[in-house]
């Protein structure tokens, strides 16, 4: 009886940190939100998958050890906090430049040709880097991002068994984590996808721009505090 309240206690854990980290702001989410304010919340899919699968993996792998090899050394982690950092420096310098007004006007141009010409997908060129993210770009960031570092090598501390079936319940809680991390970040999607309809409004847009940018540099400082 102790053991299933502490199977289910622990259960509730794991969920509630990952719904936490999953769906408050971050580095993840930002990008989302600005990627689909600018392509709309379809041209985002492979972005969170990328996200969702690369959580997957590092929460997997911190299962066999690598939360405990992350804890041994230090500086490990003060490697990824200076490359995430970096990477979210350029990151806002290139959120800063773009012109969301011309971008989603763009869009939606190209989205009403695609419906004429009875077309079901428009291949839009992005270069290295512009949101959103390609499935394997987003996957990949996943090893810079401080975030989901923090994320998946505290979660096995909250829901580890070594005894009964370890394997069965070990992959039971990587599925439910990734469930909730993508219902999560879909929020974010859902909502920069709802922000397009605020285009005819450039004052509006210049703000919610400002603020995304604001936001995304908050999170590069922040990993230094």
């Amino acid at each position: 009886m102790g053991s299933t309240v502490s199977f289910e206690g622990s259960i509730t854990a794991l969920a509630i940190f990952m719904l936490v980290n999953s769906i408050t702001p971050g580095p993840n989410n930002l990008m989302l939100l600005h990627g689909s304010i600018k392509r709309g919340f379809w041209a985002c899919r492979w972005h969170m998958l990328g996200i969702t699968l690369g959580v997957t993996i590092m929460l997997w792998l911190s299962y066999w050890g690598m939360a405990a090899l992350v804890v041994s050394f230090p500086a490990v982690m003060l490697i990824i906090k200076v490359l995430g950092t970096l990477y979210l420096l350029w990151l806002t310098y290139q959120m800063a430049k773009t012109n969301f007004t011309a971008i989603i006007n763009e869009a939606l141009l190209q989205e009403r040709q695609r419906q004429q010409a009875g077309e079901s997908v428009i291949e839009v060129k992005k270069s290295f880097g512009e949101l959103p993210l390609s499935f394997g770009q987003a996957l990949l960031f996943q090893w810079l991002n401080p975030k989901a570092w923090t994320m998946t090598v505290v979660a096995p501390s909250l829901a580890m068994f070594n005894a009964g079936r370890p394997w069965l319940d070990n992959y039971s809680l990587l599925a439910m984590s990734a469930v909730i991390n993508i219902l999560s970040i879909s929020c974010w999607a859902a909502g920069g996808h709802w922000l397009r309809k605020l285009v005819h409004l450039p004052r509006v847009m210049r703000v919610i721009h400002a603020v995304i940018v604001l936001m995304t540099l908050y999170c590069a400082l922040t990993l230094w505090l």
